[in-house]
C-alpha cells in the first residue's frame, strides 16, 4: 500500500539540507611517510600522541574514538599522529613497536611514554595527561 502510495505522489516541494560544520578542536593526522613524519611530529611545537595502529586490528578501532575524546577536552594543545604499521612500517620498527595498538608520548621530539593495547579511559587520560607536565630531561 505505501509503494501504491509513493508512485502516485508527485514532487512539488524540492528538499534541501543544511549541513552544519563546527570548527575542529584537536587536529588528527594520518602520516604518510618518514619525511611527512619528520614534519608533523618530530619537528611539531605541540605535544603529540602518536597512535600506531593496523586497518585489520578490532582493539585499534576501539581506541581510536577514546584517544580523540581525551585530545579533544586539551583543545590545541595537544595532537594526535596516526601511524599506519602496514604502511610504515621503517616508523613503527624505528621506536620499537612490535604490537599494536601502542600509543607514544611526543614532546619537543622525545619520546615521553609509550602505552601499549586497548585501554580504558582512565588510564588514556592520566597517560595523556603526562604531555601537559614540564618535559624532564633524562641523563
Amino acid at each position: 500500500m505505501f509503494l501504491n502510495f509513493t508512485k502516485n505522489m508527485s514532487l512539488t516541494k524540492i528538499i534541501t539540507r543544511t549541513f552544519r560544520t563546527t570548527a575542529t578542536r584537536h587536529r588528527i593526522i594520518k602520516i604518510q611517510d618518514q619525511e611527512d613524519f619528520n614534519k608533523q611530529v618530530l619537528n611539531s611545537k605541540e605535544p603529540v600522541v602518536i597512535d600506531f595502529f593496523a586497518t585489520w586490528c578490532g582493539p585499534c578501532k576501539m581506541l581510536l574514538p577514546r584517544v580523540e575524546k581525551i585530545i579533544e577536552e586539551y583543545k590545541d594543545t595537544i595532537h594526535l599522529a596516526k601511524v599506519d604499521i602496514d604502511d610504515n612500517a621503517e616508523i613503527a620498527m624505528e621506536y620499537g613497536v612490535s604490537v599494536v595498538p601502542e600509543l607514544v608520548l611526543m614532546k619537543d621530539g622525545k619520546v615521553q611514554g609509550k602505552m601499549i593495547g586497548l585501554q580504558d579511559e582512565d588510564k588514556l587520560k592520566h597517560f595523556i595527561s603526562k604531555l601537559t607536565e614540564p618535559t624532564i630531561e633524562k641523563k
